[in-house]
Protein backbone atom coordinates (compact mmCIF):
# COMPACT_ATOMS: atom_id res chain seq x y z
CA UNK A 1 0.00 0.00 0.00
CA UNK A 2 3.01 2.52 1.05
CA UNK A 3 4.42 2.11 -2.28
CA UNK A 4 1.74 2.25 -4.96
CA UNK A 5 -0.90 3.81 -2.97
CA UNK A 6 -3.49 0.61 -3.52
CA UNK A 7 -3.80 -3.05 -2.78
CA UNK A 8 -2.37 -5.50 -4.74
CA UNK A 9 -4.96 -7.81 -4.15
CA UNK A 10 -7.92 -6.17 -4.40
CA UNK A 11 -9.57 -3.57 -6.69
CA UNK A 12 -11.97 -2.23 -4.17
CA UNK A 13 -11.10 -0.28 -1.29
CA UNK A 14 -14.27 -0.85 0.59
CA UNK A 15 -13.15 -4.09 1.13
CA UNK A 16 -9.78 -2.60 3.23
CA UNK A 17 -11.78 -1.37 5.49
CA UNK A 18 -12.87 -3.02 9.11
CA UNK A 19 -16.98 -3.78 9.26
CA UNK A 20 -17.18 -1.84 12.11
CA UNK A 21 -15.73 0.94 10.79
CA UNK A 22 -17.18 0.65 7.44
CA UNK A 23 -20.22 0.55 9.33
CA UNK A 24 -20.20 3.31 11.94
CA UNK A 25 -17.97 5.58 10.30
CA UNK A 26 -14.59 6.34 11.54
CA UNK A 27 -10.84 6.75 10.48
CA UNK A 28 -7.96 4.29 9.36
CA UNK A 29 -4.23 5.21 8.69
CA UNK A 30 -1.41 3.58 7.56
CA UNK A 31 1.77 4.85 7.64
CA UNK A 32 5.49 3.91 7.71
CA UNK A 33 8.91 5.00 7.28
CA UNK A 34 11.41 4.40 4.96
CA UNK A 35 15.36 5.61 5.93
CA UNK A 36 18.27 5.32 4.14
CA UNK A 37 21.72 7.22 5.59
CA UNK A 38 20.79 10.36 2.41
CA UNK A 39 16.86 10.64 3.77
CA UNK A 40 13.99 9.64 5.29
CA UNK A 41 10.58 8.98 4.11
CA UNK A 42 7.58 8.86 6.16
CA UNK A 43 4.52 7.88 3.76
CA UNK A 44 1.13 7.81 5.22
CA UNK A 45 -2.31 7.08 3.34
CA UNK A 46 -5.49 8.15 5.40
CA UNK A 47 -9.13 6.71 4.20
CA UNK A 48 -12.13 8.96 5.80
CA UNK A 49 -14.93 6.66 6.52
CA UNK A 50 -18.78 7.56 6.08
CA UNK A 51 -21.00 4.65 6.79
CA UNK A 52 -23.24 6.04 3.70
CA UNK A 53 -26.68 4.69 5.30
CA UNK A 54 -28.68 7.19 3.28
CA UNK A 55 -27.47 4.95 0.56
CA UNK A 56 -29.46 2.41 -0.73
CA UNK A 57 -27.36 0.29 -0.87
CA UNK A 58 -25.45 1.55 2.39
CA UNK A 59 -21.66 1.44 1.10
CA UNK A 60 -19.29 3.11 2.86
CA UNK A 61 -18.06 6.74 1.58
CA UNK A 62 -14.38 6.94 1.56
CA UNK A 63 -12.43 9.84 1.31
CA UNK A 64 -8.90 8.82 0.49
CA UNK A 65 -5.59 11.17 1.08
CA UNK A 66 -1.94 10.16 0.74
CA UNK A 67 0.84 12.09 2.25
CA UNK A 68 4.78 12.63 2.58
CA UNK A 69 6.60 13.72 5.35
CA UNK A 70 3.38 15.38 6.58
CA UNK A 71 2.30 16.90 2.70
CA UNK A 72 -0.33 16.11 0.99
CA UNK A 73 0.30 14.38 -2.47
CA UNK A 74 -1.04 13.31 -5.88
CA UNK A 75 -0.92 9.43 -6.54
CA UNK A 76 2.22 10.16 -9.17
CA UNK A 77 4.15 12.29 -6.09
CA UNK A 78 3.26 9.49 -3.95
CA UNK A 79 4.24 6.19 -5.64
CA UNK A 80 8.11 5.66 -6.08
CA UNK A 81 8.71 7.17 -2.39
CA UNK A 82 9.20 3.86 -1.03
CA UNK A 83 10.11 1.18 -2.74
CA UNK A 84 8.78 -2.63 -2.08
CA UNK A 85 9.17 -5.85 -4.69
CA UNK A 86 5.95 -8.25 -3.40
CA UNK A 87 5.73 -11.98 -4.41
CA UNK A 88 2.81 -13.95 -3.59
CA UNK A 89 1.01 -17.04 -5.21
CA UNK A 90 -1.06 -15.00 -6.74
CA UNK A 91 1.84 -13.89 -8.72
CA UNK A 92 1.63 -16.85 -10.68
CA UNK A 93 -1.22 -15.10 -12.91
CA UNK A 94 1.20 -12.89 -14.30
CA UNK A 95 2.30 -16.26 -16.53
CA UNK A 96 -1.59 -18.30 -16.14
CA UNK A 97 -3.81 -15.35 -16.38
CA UNK A 98 -4.79 -12.36 -18.93
CA UNK A 99 -2.84 -9.80 -20.09
CA UNK A 100 -4.47 -7.51 -18.19
CA UNK A 101 -2.12 -9.29 -15.28
CA UNK A 102 1.38 -8.46 -17.07
CA UNK A 103 0.25 -5.06 -18.19
CA UNK A 104 -0.24 -4.40 -14.25
CA UNK A 105 3.18 -6.10 -13.44
CA UNK A 106 5.18 -3.88 -15.79
CA UNK A 107 3.32 -0.94 -14.90
CA UNK A 108 3.76 -1.34 -11.32
CA UNK A 109 7.28 -1.84 -12.11
CA UNK A 110 7.62 1.64 -14.11
CA UNK A 111 5.46 3.71 -11.91
CA UNK A 112 7.84 2.79 -9.04
CA UNK A 113 10.96 4.73 -11.22
CA UNK A 114 9.05 7.01 -13.56
CA UNK A 115 6.87 10.15 -11.92
CA UNK A 116 5.63 10.78 -15.95
CA UNK A 117 4.70 7.32 -16.72
CA UNK A 118 1.46 7.62 -13.89
CA UNK A 119 0.63 10.90 -15.30
CA UNK A 120 0.65 9.39 -18.46
CA UNK A 121 -1.19 6.36 -17.68
CA UNK A 122 -3.72 8.39 -15.82
CA UNK A 123 -4.10 11.20 -19.14
CA UNK A 124 -4.42 7.71 -21.77
CA UNK A 125 -6.98 6.02 -19.46
CA UNK A 126 -8.98 9.18 -19.46
CA UNK A 127 -8.55 9.65 -23.11
CA UNK A 128 -9.78 5.98 -23.61
CA UNK A 129 -12.75 6.71 -21.48
CA UNK A 130 -13.79 9.68 -23.71
CA UNK A 131 -13.31 7.91 -26.53
CA UNK A 132 -15.27 5.08 -25.72
CA UNK A 133 -18.14 7.35 -24.95
CA UNK A 134 -17.89 8.97 -28.01
CA UNK A 135 -17.82 5.47 -29.84
CA UNK A 136 -21.22 4.48 -28.56
CA UNK A 137 -22.42 8.08 -29.17
CA UNK A 138 -21.57 7.40 -33.03
CA UNK A 139 -22.70 3.67 -33.14
CA UNK A 140 -25.92 5.22 -31.85
CA UNK A 141 -26.11 7.97 -34.49
CA UNK A 142 -25.65 10.79 -32.28
CA UNK A 143 -22.33 12.41 -33.26
CA UNK A 144 -20.31 12.46 -36.03
CA UNK A 145 -17.42 10.37 -37.25
CA UNK A 146 -15.44 13.42 -37.63
CA UNK A 147 -15.45 14.47 -33.90
CA UNK A 148 -12.86 11.26 -32.92
CA UNK A 149 -10.39 12.73 -35.14
CA UNK A 150 -9.55 14.81 -31.29
CA UNK A 151 -9.17 11.90 -29.22
CA UNK A 152 -7.25 9.62 -32.29
CA UNK A 153 -4.83 12.25 -31.71
CA UNK A 154 -4.97 12.28 -28.23
CA UNK A 155 -4.90 8.04 -28.02
CA UNK A 156 -1.61 8.29 -30.44
CA UNK A 157 0.12 10.60 -28.16
CA UNK A 158 -0.02 9.28 -24.86
CA UNK A 159 -0.15 4.93 -26.29
CA UNK A 160 3.29 6.09 -28.07
CA UNK A 161 4.71 7.09 -24.77
CA UNK A 162 3.54 4.41 -22.91
CA UNK A 163 5.02 2.06 -25.54
CA UNK A 164 7.56 3.91 -25.68
CA UNK A 165 8.61 3.21 -22.09
CA UNK A 166 7.28 -0.21 -21.31
CA UNK A 167 9.08 -1.22 -24.36
CA UNK A 168 12.48 0.05 -22.73
CA UNK A 169 11.86 -0.86 -19.54
CA UNK A 170 11.07 -4.77 -20.92
CA UNK A 171 14.07 -4.91 -22.20
CA UNK A 172 16.02 -3.63 -19.29
CA UNK A 173 14.15 -6.69 -17.28
CA UNK A 174 15.00 -9.28 -20.17
CA UNK A 175 18.55 -8.93 -19.90
CA UNK A 176 18.38 -8.89 -15.97
CA UNK A 177 16.39 -11.70 -15.52
CA UNK A 178 18.63 -13.98 -18.08
CA UNK A 179 21.21 -14.52 -15.34
CA UNK A 180 18.78 -14.89 -11.91
CA UNK A 181 16.50 -17.34 -14.00
CA UNK A 182 19.72 -19.64 -15.20
CA UNK A 183 20.98 -19.76 -11.70
CA UNK A 184 17.50 -20.96 -9.88
CA UNK A 185 16.27 -23.15 -13.20
CA UNK A 186 19.76 -25.08 -13.44
CA UNK A 187 20.12 -23.09 -16.91
CA UNK A 188 16.74 -22.64 -18.57
CA UNK A 189 16.26 -20.01 -21.02
CA UNK A 190 13.97 -17.55 -20.83
CA UNK A 191 12.66 -14.83 -22.98
CA UNK A 192 10.39 -11.87 -22.13
CA UNK A 193 8.96 -9.04 -25.46
CA UNK A 194 7.06 -6.95 -25.83
CA UNK A 195 3.56 -7.56 -27.51
CA UNK A 196 1.50 -4.87 -28.67
CA UNK A 197 -1.59 -4.83 -30.05
CA UNK A 198 -1.65 -3.29 -33.26
CA UNK A 199 -0.89 -5.14 -36.86
CA UNK A 200 2.33 -4.97 -38.07
CA UNK A 201 3.74 -4.96 -41.20
CA UNK A 202 7.57 -4.42 -40.45
CA UNK A 203 9.41 -7.29 -38.62
CA UNK A 204 10.79 -5.77 -35.96
CA UNK A 205 8.91 -2.76 -34.15
CA UNK A 206 12.30 -1.88 -32.19
CA UNK A 207 13.26 -0.67 -34.83
CA UNK A 208 10.36 1.93 -34.84
CA UNK A 209 11.40 5.43 -34.00
CA UNK A 210 8.39 7.95 -32.65
CA UNK A 211 7.58 9.41 -35.61
CA UNK A 212 6.79 5.93 -37.39
CA UNK A 213 5.24 4.38 -34.20
CA UNK A 214 2.54 7.23 -34.26
CA UNK A 215 2.30 6.61 -38.12
CA UNK A 216 1.92 2.73 -37.48
CA UNK A 217 -1.04 3.63 -34.50
CA UNK A 218 -2.91 5.81 -36.87
CA UNK A 219 -2.79 3.46 -39.82
CA UNK A 220 -4.73 0.44 -36.80
CA UNK A 221 -7.34 2.90 -35.70
CA UNK A 222 -8.39 4.01 -39.46
CA UNK A 223 -7.84 0.12 -40.43
CA UNK A 224 -10.34 -0.93 -37.01
CA UNK A 225 -12.69 2.70 -37.07
CA UNK A 226 -15.74 0.46 -38.14
CA UNK A 227 -15.17 -2.29 -36.08
CA UNK A 228 -14.32 -0.06 -33.00
CA UNK A 229 -17.66 2.31 -33.92
CA UNK A 230 -20.00 -1.23 -34.12
CA UNK A 231 -18.31 -2.50 -30.68
CA UNK A 232 -18.68 1.18 -29.06
CA UNK A 233 -15.13 0.36 -27.76
CA UNK A 234 -11.25 1.22 -28.20
CA UNK A 235 -9.42 -1.95 -29.85
CA UNK A 236 -6.10 -0.19 -30.45
CA UNK A 237 -3.90 0.86 -27.92
CA UNK A 238 -1.90 -0.14 -24.90
CA UNK A 239 -4.83 -0.94 -22.74
CA UNK A 240 -4.69 -4.19 -25.29
CA UNK A 241 -1.04 -4.44 -25.03
CA UNK A 242 0.17 -8.19 -23.64
CA UNK A 243 3.56 -9.03 -22.78
CA UNK A 244 5.22 -12.29 -24.05
CA UNK A 245 6.97 -14.76 -21.98
CA UNK A 246 8.91 -17.89 -23.20
CA UNK A 247 10.04 -20.84 -21.08
CA UNK A 248 12.81 -23.00 -23.25
CA UNK A 249 11.33 -21.39 -26.80
CA UNK A 250 7.92 -22.11 -25.82
CA UNK A 251 5.27 -19.62 -24.21
CA UNK A 252 5.27 -20.47 -20.86
CA UNK A 253 1.68 -20.41 -19.84
CA UNK A 254 0.84 -23.40 -20.79
CA UNK A 255 4.44 -25.12 -21.25
CA UNK A 256 6.02 -24.88 -18.03
CA UNK A 257 4.90 -26.58 -15.30
CA UNK A 258 3.89 -25.57 -11.84
CA UNK A 259 7.05 -25.39 -10.04
CA UNK A 260 9.06 -23.81 -13.35
CA UNK A 261 6.33 -21.26 -13.54
CA UNK A 262 7.26 -20.49 -9.84
CA UNK A 263 10.75 -20.20 -10.47
CA UNK A 264 9.83 -18.09 -13.63
CA UNK A 265 7.31 -15.83 -11.50
CA UNK A 266 10.35 -15.49 -8.90
CA UNK A 267 13.12 -14.97 -11.23
CA UNK A 268 10.86 -11.87 -12.51
CA UNK A 269 10.57 -10.62 -9.04
CA UNK A 270 13.91 -10.53 -8.27
CA UNK A 271 15.26 -8.75 -11.57
CA UNK A 272 12.45 -6.53 -10.53
CA UNK A 273 14.11 -5.47 -7.31
CA UNK A 274 17.48 -5.36 -9.13
CA UNK A 275 16.15 -3.18 -11.58
CA UNK A 276 14.75 -0.93 -8.86
CA UNK A 277 18.23 -1.26 -7.24
CA UNK A 278 19.98 0.52 -10.17
CA UNK A 279 17.31 3.02 -11.52
CA UNK A 280 16.90 4.43 -7.91
CA UNK A 281 20.37 3.58 -6.09
CA UNK A 282 18.06 2.20 -3.02
CA UNK A 283 17.73 -1.42 -1.77
CA UNK A 284 13.73 -1.82 -2.40
CA UNK A 285 12.20 -3.53 0.56
CA UNK A 286 11.35 -7.03 -0.23
CA UNK A 287 7.92 -8.80 0.66
CA UNK A 288 8.00 -12.52 -0.05
CA UNK A 289 5.09 -14.63 1.09
CA UNK A 290 5.70 -18.66 1.10
CA UNK A 291 8.42 -17.89 -1.04
CA UNK A 292 9.80 -21.35 -0.48
CA UNK A 293 6.82 -23.72 -1.25
CA UNK A 294 7.60 -26.16 -3.92
CA UNK A 295 11.51 -25.61 -4.25
CA UNK A 296 14.35 -28.39 -3.46
CA UNK A 297 16.78 -27.45 -1.04
CA UNK A 298 19.30 -26.53 -3.37
CA UNK A 299 16.88 -24.19 -5.27
CA UNK A 300 15.99 -22.60 -1.48
CA UNK A 301 19.85 -21.82 -0.75
CA UNK A 302 19.54 -20.19 -3.70
CA UNK A 303 17.15 -17.85 -3.03
CA UNK A 304 18.07 -17.33 0.63
CA UNK A 305 21.68 -16.14 -0.66
CA UNK A 306 20.23 -14.28 -3.07
CA UNK A 307 18.10 -12.22 -0.59
CA UNK A 308 21.35 -11.47 1.54
CA UNK A 309 21.96 -8.62 -0.72
CA UNK A 310 19.13 -6.56 0.28
CA UNK A 311 18.58 -4.26 3.06
CA UNK A 312 15.19 -5.51 4.28
CA UNK A 313 13.51 -8.31 3.43
CA UNK A 314 9.79 -9.26 5.04
CA UNK A 315 9.40 -13.19 4.70
CA UNK A 316 6.45 -15.24 5.74
CA UNK A 317 5.77 -18.65 5.97
CA UNK A 318 3.87 -21.47 8.13
CA UNK A 319 6.27 -23.60 7.09
CA UNK A 320 8.61 -23.37 11.26
CA UNK A 321 10.62 -25.81 9.62
CA UNK A 322 11.51 -23.43 6.63
CA UNK A 323 12.90 -20.95 9.64
CA UNK A 324 15.66 -23.67 10.64
CA UNK A 325 16.87 -23.36 7.58
CA UNK A 326 17.21 -19.67 7.33
CA UNK A 327 20.84 -18.16 7.50
CA UNK A 328 20.36 -14.56 7.00
CA UNK A 329 22.27 -11.70 8.93
CA UNK A 330 20.34 -9.81 11.51
CA UNK A 331 17.51 -12.00 10.97
CA UNK A 332 14.46 -11.52 13.17
CA UNK A 333 11.48 -13.73 13.69
CA UNK A 334 7.60 -12.70 14.85
CA UNK A 335 4.79 -15.22 15.32
CA UNK A 336 1.22 -13.68 14.49
CA UNK A 337 -1.60 -15.92 15.84
CA UNK A 338 -5.01 -14.53 16.62
CA UNK A 339 -4.37 -10.83 15.41
CA UNK A 340 -1.22 -10.63 17.76
CA UNK A 341 2.42 -10.01 16.75
CA UNK A 342 4.90 -11.15 18.99
CA UNK A 343 8.87 -11.59 18.67
CA UNK A 344 10.03 -14.82 19.26
CA UNK A 345 13.13 -16.81 18.78
CA UNK A 346 13.99 -18.49 16.05
CA UNK A 347 13.79 -22.54 15.92
CA UNK A 348 16.54 -25.21 16.74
Amino acid sequence: MLAIAKSTRISSETDLINNEIASNSGHVKISGVGKSKTKTIQAQIDFDVSSGKNSQKKIPLIRKSLRINGLVRKSSDFVGNINVVCFEVSNLEILSGPPSNRRKYIDILISQTDQDYIRTLQRYRNVIKQRNHLLKSIKEKKSLEKELVFWDDRLIYEAANIFITRNKFIGKLFNSIVPIHSKLSGGDEIEISYKPKISLSQSNINNLNREQLENLIKENLMKFKTLEISQGTSLIGPHRDDIEIKFNGQIANGYASRGQSRIITLSMKLSEAELLKELTGYSPILALDDILSELDEDKRKIVLGTLGNYEQVLITSTDAFFLQKINLPKISVYNISNGEITKTELPK
